[in-house]
């Protein structure tokens, strides 16, 4: 590594302040961030530790001195994106920009390409990057690159939120042991780590007791779950919580209205959780089990663990346990060498699993990962065809349950005003959007819902 790109060096915990700098609230840091919700987690954690280093958070990127831009890399456009917004945000003022995330963990050096860029810093070093800024503005670095794996410390250095929101996420587990062949999590994120259970149930008891009503526990294969137990039995060695037990202590903490958790993965979901979704009032009857292709040969080459078979009759079990069970799913097309046939073997998986909702994009060539080299690449236009047909596939589903919910009950959690005055836009339990007109501002809060219409991607009504 060049040595301008050395670590700079820091206390553990990387929250020693410069003794160079003085008046550090005089510097305003302004944070952009794109990707997973797992990355809002992370940002949000980002501008708490800055603004307890000394920094200030300014929302107008044409004031700060400090640009941060926090981004994926699971998708090509992700990782192009940062790279324009640099260009467009720099102003006069800026005097460092920091590039964190998985972009960073992924293009490592080559970050230092793009002409202003101070600091590269990996997903797991985070807690480094307040140390990380003075030096650079104090002139002891002129450039920093941190991709080190620390999961570990990282979450040994985190604070309570500063400011709490009604819906609140809680990283649980990071990184991934599968080696899909497509994802370069495992090469950004690095292999699994859970986090202690009673470190999770402090920091969701104090995002409860400052105002969160809904909690969604993250990972990047949640229910791989497997972190120390809080508690130890007399003469026996501490043992590890699972997904299941985490959610039914989490479940009943006071202040909690709605628990969800993403994203799963197939083979890893048990018949336990299932049950716990008939048995737990805060926990939606609603899954996100990512299915990715409906063809066996694509799923093995995918190194997805599971057939499509296993997957639906994954699906109809948790039917038969939880009847109204709702699920979501994410698929990929256009994966290296998938044939007409593949493609009619995803269409109909799709066609009978029944998803409320689901996402699909197209494959994106990611360096680094087994996929991207794979023989029998294809098209984009062969890519963008199958897309539009799975589309209008999958809407089909979508536009029959938003259907199903006409002249009904929901509870629903309000999330953002609408287009039109008085208008707001929140989620049932189904994480469907529901839309609704109030005199009052209902943003943050929960309400009944009469269901009088629907469309395409929304339901329409008034509150109950």
């Amino acid at each position: 590594m060049n040595k301008e790109l050395e670590q700079a060096s820091f206390s553990q915990g990387g929250s020693e302040k410069s003794d160079v700098l003085h008046n550090l609230a005089d510097y305003k840091f302004y944070i952009e961030n794109h990707g997973c919700q797992m990355n809002v987690y992370d940002s949000r954690k980002i501008v708490d530790l800055m603004i307890d280093f000394g920094f200030t958070q300014t929302f107008n990127s044409q004031e700060a001195d400090i640009l941060i831009f926090y981004t994926c890399n699971i998708r090509e456009k992700a990782a192009q994106r940062v790279f324009s917004n640099i260009g467009f945000l720099k102003n006069q003022n800026t005097k460092v920009i920091a590039v964190g995330g998985c972009v960073a963990q992924a293009e490592k050096e080559n970050i230092f390409k793009h002409k202003g860029v101070n600091i590269a810093f990996g997903p797991q070093v985070y807690h480094k990057l307040p140390s990380y800024v003075s030096s650079v503005l104090s002139g002891q670095k002129d450039k920093i690159l941190d991709i080190e794996f620390e999961q570990d410390k990282k979450f040994g250095c985190l604070h309570d939120r500063r400011e709490v929101s009604y819906s609140e996420f809680v990283t649980i587990q990071e990184g991934c042991d599968n080696f899909c062949t497509y994802c370069v999590v495992p090469y950004t994120r690095g292999r699994e780590y859970s986090r202690p259970a009673l470190d999770i149930i402090n920091e969701t008891k104090t995002l409860l007791k400052n105002g969160a009503k809904e909690i969604i526990l993250l990972g990047q294969n949640v229910n791989s779950y497997h972190g120390e137990a809080p508690y130890i039995n007399i003469g026996k060695p501490k043992g590890t919580w699972r997904l299941e037990r985490l959610i039914q202590e989490i479940s009943s903490l006071d202040g909690l209205r709605r628990l969800r958790y993403t994203t799963s993965h197939p083979k890893d979901f048990t018949t336990e959780l299932m049950e716990i979704h008939a048995d737990t009032p805060v926990l939606p009857p609603f899954a996100h089990i990512p299915a990715q292709a409906g063809s066996d040969r694509i799923l093995k080459m995918m190194n997805r663990g599971h057939t499509a078979r296993e997957y639906l009759d994954k699906l109809k079990k948790f039917r038969d346990i939880c009847p109204n069970i709702h699920f979501s799913s994410d698929f990929i097309v256009g994966f290296p060498s998938e044939t007409d046939e593949d493609f009619e073997d995803t269409l109909k998986l799709v066609r009978e699993a029944k998803y409320t909702i689901s996402y699909s994009f197209k494959y994106s060539r990611r360096k680094g990962t087994p996929a991207a080299v794979m023989d029998s690449q294809v098209s984009e236009a062969v890519k963008t065809e199958r897309l539009k047909i799975l589309q209008e596939t999958l809407l089909k589903d979508q536009i029959y349950y938003n259907n199903q919910l006409v002249g009904q009950t929901n509870e629903v959690l309000f999330e953002k005003v609408g287009r039109k005055p008085k208008q707001y836009i929140g989620k049932n339990a189904y994480s469907q959007s529901v839309i609704v007109e109030s005199d009052k501002n209902l943003i943050g809060e929960f309400a009944n819902v009469f269901i009088e219409k629907a469309s395409e991607n929304s339901t329409l009504g008034r509150l109950a």
